[in-house]
């Protein structure tokens, strides 16, 4: 897990319902080859050890000159989109046409930004890259993986950035190494987490998700107590119009993640496999089934009608994106959030969520300099929302944050039939089909469509 406490992503309309996994820092007395412990190396090795932590330092901030300043980068949002929030709000901050007045002010030369939206920057990014033209930069994010790292489209970026440093997050490095290789780096992510009526709770003398959590006992099984309790039937017509939870059809990927796992799995020989069937997913598949048909303290979803309840004081809890619902949703009550519970098989702080990086297209003529626009838009990125968040939240509520984003569980979804499996486990669960039949059934949809988007 990295050491450092970063800031988070404030984006309010975020797309990605996927999962990843953080890796481990290091120990401050590890064993040498020659099996003797850093405490009694020898002054050489000492010294050879400092100058290689020095090196690595060197490497991870940003360059003083470059030797080409030029860089081009495909992008989702328009120049003119981006003057017209610039017009509407002058302290926007947008990761790439921010950098780029910041980039060429520190290095001379010029970044040509392609602005073609959101959907169409895979397309772009593949079509410039099989016609061999220059691409320096893209986005990675969990529609266009695995197939950029599948399809020879970006190359290894560790070649480039040391993965090691730990202003990069692990979650991100590992969402996007696809057969063994990483291919993007990034320093940001927003999880996803419980927002809920701090005043409905308060009304009905019930305990809320954040004080579950704070005295460490915030789990499925209290989430479903706390549910049940404020789930009713308020005109007797035998339907219940007031429910504990609520969310969009996906949430079963948000709880997989509670339980220490993924929907799709990515193995280090580039083999693409369902984890719909291992015991984790099992178990959230049962839980989330029982929600919806049997105790019906989850709300099932009619597309965003989960909103109009939650705004109308009729849904207790639902999910949003970081500290989002604390501004998203205008309500005469009080808003307040907490961490997605833990599952039986999952470990604090787990969490789904959204996460992003920035990859290094194969036809790039300056990775280099590509490297150092990545790392400054994150130092950017940082500065501009760090000090604004505190302000807001407070220390303690950002730090929880932070260290929710660097355990966040993510899985592109950038594979064919993966809508059709999406489909296969939310109707199973509403409908009652046995787990064991539809988690079978969408394994397949997904080793089908992993053999179509490999071309095998």
């Amino acid at each position: 897990m990295k050491k450092r406490a970063l800031s988070i992503l404030m984006a309010g309309t975020l797309c990605a319902m996927s999962l990843s996994a953080c890796g481990s820092g290091s120990g401050s007395n590890q064993t040498t080859a020659a099996g003797t412990t850093a405490a009694g190396a020898t002054e050489a090795q000492t010294t050879a050890a400092a100058e290689t932590t020095a090196a690595q330092a060197e490497a991870s901030v940003l360059p003083d000159t470059l030797a080409n300043p030029n860089l081009l980068i495909v992008w989702n949002t328009t120049e003119e989109s981006w003057n017209q929030t610039l017009a509407d709000n002058p302290k926007a901050f947008d990761l790439v046409w921010s950098t780029k007045k910041a980039f060429e002010e520190k290095y001379g030369g010029t970044v040509t930004v392609e602005g073609v939206g959101w959907g169409d920057q895979a397309s772009t990014v593949i079509a410039k890259v099989n016609a061999g033209e220059p691409c320096d930069l893209a986005e990675a994010h969990d529609q266009n993986f695995p197939v950029y790292g599948a399809k020879n489209i970006v190359q290894d970026i560790s070649q480039y950035i040391d993965l090691n440093d730990d202003f990069w997050y692990d979650s991100v490095t590992s969402a996007f190494t696809y057969g063994g290789v990483p291919y993007a780096a990034g320093s940001a992510a927003t999880p996803v987490v419980i927002a809920y009526n701090k005043t409905l709770f308060e009304q009905n003398g019930v305990k809320t998700p954040m004080e579950y959590f704070q005295e460490g006992n915030w789990t499925w099984d209290t989430f479903r107590e706390v549910a049940m309790q404020l789930t009713a039937d308020t005109d007797g017509d035998g339907n219940n119009d007031v429910y504990g939870f609520g969310w969009w059809d996906s949430f079963y990927v948000q709880m997989l993640a509670t339980n220490g796992t993924t929907h799709l799995n990515y193995g280090a020989d580039g083999s693409i496999t369902g984890n719909y069937q291992t015991q984790a997913a099992q178990e959230t598949f049962t839980f989330l089934q029982n929600g919806y048909i049997t105790d019906k303290f989850i709300m099932i979803p009619d597309g965003d009608n989960f909103i109009n309840a939650f705004k109308s004081g009729n849904l207790a809890m639902t999910c949003e994106y970081g500290f989002a619902a604390i501004t998203a949703y205008a309500c005469d009550y009080e808003i307040g959030w907490a961490p997605l519970p833990q599952g039986p098989s999952g470990q604090k702080y787990d969490c789904g969520g959204s996460l992003t990086g920035f990859a290094i297209p194969i036809t790039s003529t300056n990775p280099e300099g590509a490297a150092a626009f990545i790392r400054m838009a994150y130092e950017l990125k940082h500065e501009n929302d760090e000090g604004a968040l505190i302000e807001t939240y407070g220390q303690d509520q950002v730090d929880l944050m932070n260290t929710m984003a660097e355990h966040i569980k993510f899985a592109p979804i950038g594979i064919e039939k993966y809508w059709d499996a999406n489909w296969t486990v939310y109707s199973g669960m509403v409908e009652g089909t046995p787990v064991s039949t539809f988690t079978q059934n969408a394994n397949e949809q997904i080793a089908e469509g992993a053999a179509i988007t490999l071309g095998q």
